[in-house]
């Protein structure tokens, strides 16, 4: 798995916890949802050898998620960034084989890697009912999310 010095800022009111699923780096709960559903957000990493369209990699997402849902569409998708860090965001409507709505934010981000392109998945996911107050809290933390620059003391404690 791939390492990135990454910084961002966790937004108010949201609880880090360890995350469980392969490729996840950092996740947040929000300890008080409306709805029964516990809302999170979710950073994960992956190292891409090849250089899909940014589309294609939120393609991807859409299969691995529709494997588990019972229902799931694609309510909205927008390219984001440039030729040299070019991104999207999607907007996803799922149900659940329990019968449970959600609704599914992700951002992908990429930044030039040791080997290839570094992917950085961003996704908020969240009851229809709470997404309407959180994602805000979801777009504050897209925007704080940096890597961040080894200052001359963090490198020479590199081979510790």
């Amino acid at each position: 798995m791939v390492t990135l010095p990454l910084g961002f800022d966790v937004p108010q009111g949201w609880t880090p916890v360890p995350p469980i699923a392969p490729g996840l780096v950092f996740v947040a709960v929000h300890p008080k949802p409306v709805a029964e559903f516990t809302p999170n957000i979710t950073l994960g990493i992956q190292q891409r050898q090849d250089s899909p369209p940014m589309t294609d990699i939120a393609d991807e997402a859409v299969e691995r998620l529709g494997r588990t849902m019972a229902l799931l569409d694609v309510l909205d998708r927008q390219e984001v960034g440039g030729p040299a860090a070019p991104g999207c965001t999607q907007t996803l409507r799922m149900r659940t084989g329990e019968g449970q709505d959600l609704l599914q934010i992700q951002v992908f981000l990429t930044v030039p890697g040791p080997a290839g392109r570094v992917v950085l998945e961003l996704v908020c996911t969240a009851d229809p009912q709470d997404a309407r107050t959180l994602v805000p809290d979801f777009r504050k933390f897209v925007a704080s999310v940096h890597v961040r620059r080894e200052t001359p003391q963090e490198k020479e404690n590199d081979g510790d």
